[in-house]
């Protein structure tokens, strides 16, 4: 249970950070503390993040349908191979899709955890696709 809430302190503080820096938060003094919330600016990087992520899957899916159409010209095992690791790219790429609707419906508070699981997500499936495109590329060698 401690360490639990030391994770929510920890979460809280960095949302709070966050949100200052990104100017989502600002402080005013004039004898107390007045802690005022920009929406506008917390919405327009919202957007700008969920477009940037949204390009990236949908040229991710693409890689992924041209992977299968290189893959069909393997043939036995490699072939099979192929298969088995496109297959779980695209449950990756379903779970990028998830992760991207959970953005959409994010406020302030789960914005910046729904941001880094998205970016790894990316990564991951831009490092696969990268090395299974290696492995294709040196498939199509061993073929002819």
């Amino acid at each position: 249970m401690k360490k639990f809430l030391v994770f929510v302190l920890v979460l809280v503080v960095a949302v709070g950070a966050l949100g200052y820096w990104r100017g989502w938060f600002s402080l005013s003094r004039g004898g107390k503390v007045d802690v005022q919330v920009d929406a506008a600016k917390f919405k327009q990087d919202k957007a700008a993040f969920s477009k940037m992520v949204g390009e990236d899957a949908k040229a991710l899916k693409d890689k992924i349908a041209s992977m299968w159409k290189k893959s069909e010209g393997l043939t036995g095992e490699g072939k099979d191979h192929a298969k088995k690791e496109l297959a779980e790219l695209e449950k990756k790429h379903e779970r990028l899709e998830k992760q991207l609707k959970d953005l959409e419906d994010a406020g302030p508070d789960k914005f910046e955890s729904t941001k880094q699981d998205l970016s790894k997500t990316i990564e991951e499936v831009k490092q696969k696709i990268e090395e299974l495109t290696k492995k294709l590329e040196k498939g199509k060698e061993k073929d002819k």
